[in-house]
């Protein structure tokens, strides 16, 4: 967030109080603007307004993707006349209609495949995420894996192979790995050793 001079009047997305030209205020594009001290803080806070806004933009791409859904499939559902005349699709040489008719299909396939586009924008945007969501996902799997490794426990790490953890840190073990070097690896990257 950052604080700005606000230039047209508006509404504190927490509060709503009205903002007005000139006042200073707290701004971020994924979550809005804000009076002093009633920005979002914590971690929770943010990811409710981001997903506020992520909701409305997302709705926005589903609505979109169904109309042309919509279209394609009464496009590929149209003339059922000549789909089912097998004479009139596999006759030999230009006929304008079944050109037209073709070129109609391809255009409602294209028409799916963005349809298909804007779903998977829709799902991304709803994938909210705040500073450090990577990191707190790293430090439950250190957590985790606490439990299951302490010194002597053998392991395995996906680049070095096999070893057997000889020193335990807060994000960290220290192997001495089986091809005869000692090394610091990150909690996240080793897996024990089922027997």
């Amino acid at each position: 967030m950052r604080q700005l001079t606000v230039k047209y009047d508006g509404e504190c997305s927490k509060c709503g109080a009205m903002l007005e030209i000139g006042q200073p205020a707290m701004y971020e594009k994924t979550t809005g603007i804000f009076c002093l001290g009633c920005e979002p803080i914590t971690v929770d806070e943010i990811r409710a307004f981001r997903t506020v806004k992520a909701e409305k933009k997302a709705g926005r791409y589903q609505e979109w993707a169904e109309k042309r859904e919509q279209r394609a499939t009464a496009s590929l559902n149209s003339h059922p006349e000549y789909r089912h005349d097998w004479a009139f699709i596999s006759q030999p040489g230009h006929i304008p209609a079944r050109a037209r008719m073709n070129a109609a299909d391809d255009r409602a396939f294209e028409s799916l495949d963005i349809a298909k586009g804007m779903r998977e924008k829709a799902a991304n945007i709803m994938n909210v995420r705040v500073a450090g969501d990577a990191e707190r996902r790293r430090q439950a799997a250190r957590t985790a894996l606490d439990n299951l490794i302490s010194r002597g426990t053998r392991v395995n790490d996906p680049v070095f192979g096999n070893g057997e953890v000889i020193g335990v840190y807060s994000k960290s073990y220290r192997i001495k790995f089986d091809r005869g070097f000692t090394y610091a690896r990150d909690k996240s990257y080793i897996r024990p050793l089922t027997a």
